[in-house]
């Protein structure tokens, strides 16, 4: 049986699941929820991984990273893979100036103040759904 994740390389990871192509690592530092759209058109304008189609995950589709079970050796509700950043950004707006988040310390996704906190973009590629 095929793994859920695979590793491309060295930057990216295909979800067989889902057919997405995810950052591997996501941003190196951690910004608002506006600096993580500039990050990812960065990212476009770079051609990361030679693409040009990067965007910020709906909160679905990050929320899909969520595994069902705490990794021991990582604390989070997710594949080692994608290392160990706790919180990621999804570009899914939550009403005035509020953004979902997913927490993969505790394995859910959350609503906050897009800035108020700082945390990481895993940029993703492929189907919007």
């Amino acid at each position: 049986m095929k793994d859920r994740f695979e590793l491309q390389g060295d930057l990216l990871v295909l979800d067989h699941e889902t057919g997405l192509i995810w950052q591997r690592g996501g941003s190196p530092e951690p910004m608002v929820w506006k600096d993580g759209h500039a990050y990812v058109d960065q990212l476009n304008k770079d051609r990361f991984a030679g693409h040009d189609d990067w965007r910020l995950p709906t909160k679905e589709e990050l929320g899909t990273l969520i595994l069902p079970e705490e990794n021991r050796n990582t604390g989070l509700y997710a594949d080692p893979l994608f290392g160990t950043q706790r919180n990621c950004w999804s570009s899914t707006e939550a009403g005035h100036h509020r953004a979902c988040y997913v927490d993969f310390y505790y394995g859910d996704i959350y609503i906050i103040e897009d800035n108020y906190a700082n945390y990481y973009v895993r940029a993703v590629r492929g189907q919007q759904k």
